[in-house]
């Protein structure tokens, strides 16, 4: 990860807690916390085991993570920023803060019994995103799952804070985002399924439903048995 990559997403973190897009980062906290912390739980039923090693790489502040079942789970929120990293330690559920690099993740081959993160694979460029599903096909255990929260094209928080930066990049005359780029949004449901195949990982599910409020598609990719 680059130096220029990481100021940006450490900016962005200090920027969610005041300065010009406190208002965004009020509304943002809100939708993690009462939408999208339903659909995470919803899924980490669902396709985690009751126990093992999970791991949540580029966790954010992990709000939307408040209420994954500990169970006899060891969670681990993974992220680059430091600022972030400090935002998560308010979650209830993570045993374990850990900064390093998405693409070079510090665990062992099969150790990893489940990932998932949120607003994450976009940010990447489709041959960085294909390495980052590599790696997590890597350190997941044999028929462990990735649940990847994945905003695309179409979803509803592209609709919502799309006019907005056009509106605020006109009247600066600057080009504004609120997050860093996103180069790398899914298209469709198959374009979904074939990104996870390209990762490695045997498509399970993707979602595009009123679970999140149509925010992202939920693609699910498994580990092979072999």
């Amino acid at each position: 990860m680059s130096h220029g990559e990481r100021e940006a997403w450490d900016q962005h973190w200090r920027e969610l807690e005041g300065g010009d897009r406190s208002l965004f980062g009020t509304l943002a906290s809100l939708v993690r916390k009462t939408i999208l912390c339903r659909a995470v739980r919803h899924y980490t039923d669902r396709y985690f085991p009751p126990r093992g090693l999970f791991v949540e790489p580029g966790c954010g502040t992990a709000q939307a993570s408040a209420r994954v079942a500990p169970l006899e789970r060891g969670l681990v929120a993974f992220d680059f920023s430091l600022p972030a990293l400090a935002a998560a330690r308010g979650s209830a559920v993570h045993r374990h803060f850990v900064c390093g690099d998405i693409r070079r993740l510090p665990f062992r081959d099969g150790s990893v019994a489940g990932i998932w993160n949120l607003g994450v694979m976009e940010h990447f460029h489709p041959g960085d995103g294909r390495e980052i599903l590599e790696e997590f096909r890597r350190v997941l255990a044999p028929r462990g799952c990735a649940i990847l929260f994945w905003p695309p094209e179409f979803g509803l928080s592209r609709w919502v804070l799309a006019p907005f930066e056009w509106i605020r990049g006109k009247s600066t005359g600057k080009p504004f985002q609120f997050f860093p780029d996103e180069v790398n949004r899914l298209r469709s449901l198959r374009h979904a399924r074939e990104t996870l195949r390209g990762g490695g990982l045997e498509p399970v599910a993707a979602d595009f439903t009123p679970r999140d409020s149509f925010i992202h598609v939920v693609a699910v990719g498994r580990k092979p048995a072999a």
